[in-house]
């Protein structure tokens, strides 16, 4: 039974005491017991809600499984008890999985990371998000040249357009704008590979 295990802890944390924060070491896992966790991580001096982690949830397991520092800040969001699992309880009982579980469990965590990634890789300055805006632009009129409803692809192709030319002016005013967010997305984010290309 996991909570006979030696090292397992009870810890409280009132409203607003920090879990861990960003960057430390992953030296534990965590189980609410009652109340809430929020994960959170601040981008270019915003604060972001990740998740929101109540009673029977797990958090704070990545950093242990694959050995990196904690992604994000968790903070008790209201009067909170969690169940501390120390690192080597989970590796000692991942030591004695078979193989194939222990490949699976790495697969999930470098998957849930991407995910993270991909996530933390989301537009921030205009720059960004006119990008983004023109790369869906580019797609939908790629879209309208290949459909088979020729008569609504005919009425939809100048609504496209005008966003086109609209999106062009949009560039214009903002020339030249020093944007207090640094840019998030590369240029292989927002360009379309065509497939002659």
């Amino acid at each position: 039974m996991l909570s006979a295990e030696r090292g397992i802890k009870k810890k409280f944390f009132r409203a607003g005491d920090f879990v861990f924060n960003e960057g430390e070491p992953g030296d534990m896992a965590f189980i609410i017991e009652t109340g809430t966790v929020g994960i959170f991580k601040t981008l270019e001096g915003q604060e972001v809600q990740l998740a929101t982690m109540v009673g029977g949830e797990l958090f704070g397991e990545m950093s242990i499984l694959d050995g990196s520092p904690r992604m994000a800040n968790a903070r008790a969001m209201e009067d909170a008890v969690v169940i501390t699992l120390p690192r080597d309880i989970l590796e000692t009982k991942l030591g004695k999985a078979e193989p194939f579980l222990k490949s699976l469990v790495q697969i999930l965590v470098d998957n849930l990371r991407n995910v993270h990634r991909v996530y933390m890789h989301r537009p921030r300055s205009v720059q960004d998000f006119l990008g983004a805006v023109s790369f869906h632009t580019d797609g939908l009129t790629t879209y309208l040249e290949k459909m088979n409803d020729h008569d609504l692809a005919t009425r939809a192709a100048p609504r496209v357009k005008a966003i086109a030319t609209e999106l062009a002016a949009l560039r214009e005013i903002f020339d030249g704008h020093v944007d207090r967010r640094h840019s998030a997305l590369k240029d292989a984010d927002v360009t379309r590979r065509r497939p002659d290309a």
